[in-house]
């Protein structure tokens, strides 16, 4: 079994536009609220934190609402176009509120771009492990990392105090991204594909997973529960580093 290289390089322009907005957002936001805004470091810190708090809510919903949503167009595709579209939308109105000095406006255009990345980021994640046999998703995962850390090479520190130009040239990122993930991938085609076509030893282990199901043996329970820590306490300070690293 060997991975589809082309296919899963594809599938991560999805990941490649969520990474786009977010080493933009991650770099100029905090200096929209320092300079022209002459926000505080405290007040600077909560708003920075609103995508993390509106991330507890809005990625399981929306991650739970595409596995059960079934269209022609796949179940994960129309939550990334549609998200990308308005979050497109919203964030350009960010760099018009920061050369205005319209705190308000600013305040709503960033909340509602992030309440748009939050309704496509958790199926533009699952998209990959869709369309990947398990045994593929390790090494698919790694192809997707590093189409996201590309993007850090293209957002570099501005000078110009008007941002207009680094977003749009970050939005055109983003729907060209997108255009080309779904001119590329057929979600419907291909999971139908994988469902005719699977591995016998994906079937076999798929049937090993149902008769072992139920309660987690205390060594698995604590192992897991110390990973999940460890992630908390990762992207804790990963957070913190990101959002003052700029300033």
């Amino acid at each position: 079994m060997k991975l589809n290289y082309k296919r899963t390089f594809f599938i991560g322009f999805a990941f490649l536009s969520i990474s786009a907005f977010w080493q933009l957002y991650d770099s100029l936001i905090p200096l929209m609220l320092k300079n022209p805004f002459r926000l505080g470091e405290t007040i600077t810190g909560a708003i920075m934190a609103v995508d993390n708090v509106l991330a507890l809510f809005l990625l399981p919903l929306f991650g739970a609402f595409s596995d059960k949503v079934n269209t022609r167009f796949g179940k994960r595709t129309p939550f990334i176009v549609i998200g990308t579209f308005f979050a497109v939308v919203f964030m350009m109105l960010i760099p018009r509120a920061d050369q205005t000095v319209n705190f308000p406006l600013f305040f709503i255009a960033l909340g509602l771009t992030l309440l748009a990345m939050g309704t496509y980021r958790s199926p533009s994640v699952a998209l990959m492990p869709d369309l990947t046999p398990k045994p593929l998703r390790s090494k698919a995962n790694a192809v997707l990392n590093l189409m996201g850390a590309i993007i850090k090479l293209l957002v570099q520190k501005e000078d110009n105090p008007d941002y207009t130009l680094v977003f749009t040239l970050v939005a055109l990122l983003m729907v060209v991204a997108v255009a080309i993930l779904v001119i590329t991938i057929r979600e419907k085609k291909l999971t139908a594909e994988m469902s005719e076509q699977a591995p016998a030893e994906v079937v076999e282990e798929g049937k090993k997973q149902e008769a072992t199901t139920g309660p987690l043996p205390k060594d698995v329970r604590k192992s897991l529960l110390l990973l999940l820590a460890s992630i908390f306490l990762w992207f804790t300070a990963y957070n913190a580093v990101t959002t003052a690293y700029s300033r």
